[in-house]
C-alpha cells in the first residue's frame, strides 16, 4: 500500500482557494443528482422496466448512493483533498496503476457527462428556437460555463446554488401537480391510478430492473462531487457530515416522492423520443403553460448538472496531475483560484457533443449517459473499498483513531453492499441490448490507459 504523507491540502503549494461555504456544497451535490437524468433519462427506464420496476430500481440505486455517501463522508473528513477517491486510492489500492486508472476513468466520465448535459440542454433549447441547429447552443452554453467557472470557485458555486434551488422548486412543484393529477384520474375511472401494467407488475420479468440500472445510478451519480468539493472547504470535518446527511436525506426524498407519482400517471408505453414524461405531466394538468415552464426548468438543470460536470473534471484533472498522473501544466492554479488549464482542456473535449450535427441528439445523450454511468459505478466500489481499507488500517494502528471525526455505519457492511450492488449494475448493463459493444470499447480504453501508464513508467509517477 502506498504510504502517502497526509497533508493537508491547505499547506501545500500552489493549491486550490478554500471558497466554498456549506449551502455552496449542499446545492453543488444536488445539483449534480437532480439533472437530467431524472428528467430527461427517466423516460427509458419507464418503457423498459414498467412503473414498479422503476420506482424499484430507482430506490436500490438511491440505497446505494447513500451507502457510498457514508463512506465517502468517512473518507472526506478524513484527509480532504479536491481529488477525492482518486487520491483515497492511490493511499489505499496496493499498486499507483488503480488509483492512475480510476482517475483517468472518472475524468473521461464527467467530460461525457458534459457532453451529456450540453447535449440535453441543446435540445431543450432547440424546442424553443427549432431554427437554429442543436451544436450551436452546445457551444454556446460551453463557452458561457467555462467563463463562469474561471472566474472562481466561488462564483461557480453561487451559480451552481441559486440553478439548483430552481430545480429543488421544480420537484416540490411537480409532486404537487402530480397529486392533484392522480386525484383527477381516480375521479374520472372510480379507481386508483396502479403501478400494474396489462402485461403484469413487471412487462419484461423482474431481472430487466438491473439491464437498465446504468441510467438509473446515473441520475444519482455527481453526488461524489462532494468529495472533490472538500478541499476547497474551510473546516471540512466540521460541515461535510452535516451536508452529507442533509444531501442523502432530501434526495431520497425527492426522487422517492417524484417517481412514484411519475410512474402512476405516465403511460410507460410511449416511446423514448427525448422528451420528458414531467413535461408531460405538467401539459395534462391544465395549467397554462406549465409544459413551457418545466421545460425551462429542465433547460436549468441541464446547465447546472453541466456547470457541475466542468468542475469535478477540472478538479480531478488537477489532482492527477498534482499525484503525478497528468501533465505538470494541469497544477497550475490561476490568480482567482481555480485550474484555469484544467478547465480548459476539459471543455474542449467536451465538444465531442457538437456531434448532434452528425447523430442523432437523443441517441447520443442515451449513450453518452450509459457510458458514463458504468465509471460512476466503478467510482461508488473505488470510494466504498478504500473506506474498507482505511477502517482496517486504524484498527491496526496506521492512523490514529482520532482520524475518525465522520464515522460511516454498520462496517463493514455498508461498503460491502455498495461494492456488490455496483457490480451487478455494470454486469447487468453488459447484458442489455448493446452491452457487448460497451463492454468491448470500455475494455480497449481501459486497455489504452493501462498501457499508457507502463510506457511513462512507474518511476515518474511516484
Amino acid at each position: 500500500m502506498s504510504s502517502l504523507p497526509v497533508t493537508p491540502e491547505a499547506e501545500l503549494g500552489n493549491n486550490l482557494k478554500q471558497t466554498l461555504k456549506k449551502r455552496h456544497l449542499l446545492m453543488m451535490s444536488l445539483g449534480g443528482t437532480i439533472g437530467t437524468g431524472l428528467f430527461v433519462g427517466i423516460a427509458a427506464p419507464l418503457h423498459t422496466v414498467g412503473p414498479l420496476g422503476t420506482v424499484l430500481a430507482y430506490l436500490l440505486a438511491g440505497s446505494v448512493m447513500m451507502a457510498t455517501m457514508f463512506c465517502l463522508g468517512e473518507l472526506s473528513c478524513a484527509f480532504p483533498h479536491s481529488g477525492s477517491f482518486q487520491h483515497y486510492a492511490l493511499m489505499f489500492f496496493p499498486s499507483p496503476i488503480w488509483s492512475y486508472t480510476i482517475g483517468w476513468l472518472y475524468w473521461l466520465s464527467w467530460v461525457l457527462s458534459l457532453a451529456a448535459d450540453l447535449t440535453a440542454a441543446g435540445l431543450i433549447a432547440h424546442q424553443f428556437f427549432p431554427h437554429i441547429p442543436v451544436y450551436y447552443f452546445c457551444l454556446g452554453i460551453l463557452v458561457v460555463l467555462v467563463a463562469v467557472n474561471l472566474f472562481s470557485a466561488r462564483v461557480f458555486g453561487e451559480c451552481e446554488y441559486w440553478l439548483s434551488a430552481i430545480k429543488v422548486f421544480a420537484i416540490v412543484l411537480f409532486i404537487l401537480v402530480g397529486a392533484v393529477l392522480v386525484y383527477q384520474i381516480y375521479s374520472q375511472a372510480g379507481s386508483m391510478p396502479t403501478l400494474k401494467t396489462s402485461s403484469g407488475w413487471f412487462p419484461h420479468g423482474p431481472w430487466s430492473i438491473f439491464l437498465c440500472m446504468t441510467i438509473v445510478a446515473y441520475s444519482f451519480q455527481g453526488v461524489e462531487l462532494i468529495g472533490s468539493a472538500a478541499g476547497e472547504t474551510p473546516s471540512p470535518q466540521t460541515v461535510l457530515p452535516k451536508v452529507i446527511m442533509g444531501i442523502a436525506l432530501r434526495i431520497i426524498l425527492f426522487y422517492a416522492l417524484s417517481i412514484v407519482v411519475l410512474a402512476l400517471v405516465y403511460p410507460y408505453e410511449r416511446p423514448v423520443d427525448g422528451s420528458s414524461p414531467f413535461v408531460w405531466v405538467f401539459n395534462h394538468i391544465g395549467l397554462p403553460s406549465s409544459g413551457t415552464l418545466m421545460l425551462i426548468v429542465i433547460f436549468s438543470a441541464a446547465l447546472s448538472a453541466a456547470n457541475s460536470a466542468l468542475y469535478a473534471s477540472s478538479r480531478m484533472l488537477w489532482s492527477m496531475s498534482k499525484d503525478g498522473f497528468a501533465a505538470g501544466v494541469f497544477s497550475h492554479v490561476s490568480s482567482q483560484g481555480v485550474p484555469a488549464k484544467g478547465i480548459l482542456f476539459t471543455a474542449l473535449i467536451a465538444l465531442v457533443s457538437l456531434l448532434t450535427k452528425y447523430v442523432s441528439p437523443e441517441t447520443l445523450y442515451l449513450y453518452l449517459i450509459a457510458s458514463t454511468g458504468q465509471v460512476g459505478c466503478l467510482a461508488w466500489m473505488v470510494i466504498a473499498w478504500c473506506q474498507y481499507r482505511f477502517r482496517r488500517e486504524v484498527s491496526k494502528g496506521t492512523y490514529p483513531a482520532e482520524s475518525i471525526s465522520f464515522r460511516s455505519p454498520l462496517f463493514p457492511w455498508l461498503a460491502g453492499f455498495a461494492i456488490v450492488m455496483n457490480m451487478l449494475i455494470i454486469g447487468g448493463t453488459w447484458l442489455s441490448d448493446g452491452g457487448g459493444i460497451m463492454l468491448a470499447s470500455e475494455t480497449v480504453l481501459t486497455a489504452i490507459i493501462i498501457f499508457s501508464y507502463c510506457v511513462r513508467g512507474q518511476q515518474q509517477i511516484t
